[in-house]
């Protein structure tokens, strides 16, 4: 299922340690467990996120990634 579009809107994303939270308020967020990311932004709807070895994952929804 694809990210509700007021996480992308709001686009808040935090990196604290090996998880990513993603926010659609100040208060409110939604968290992915990662291991070794570097940075995330969103791209649309679609939040990328840099890992520490260089590769990229691609996450439609919180759910879901592929890697490039």
């Amino acid at each position: 299922m694809a990210w509700d579009p007021k996480y992308p809107a709001f686009g808040v994303v935090k990196i604290e340690g090996r998880n990513i939270k993603i926010y659609n308020n100040s208060g409110t967020y939604v968290m992915i467990q990662s291991i070794d990311a570097v940075s995330a932004q969103w791209a649309g709807n679609v939040l990328n996120v840099t890992m520490k070895d260089g590769k990229v994952r691609r996450y439609p929804s919180q759910s879901t990634y592929s890697t490039i």
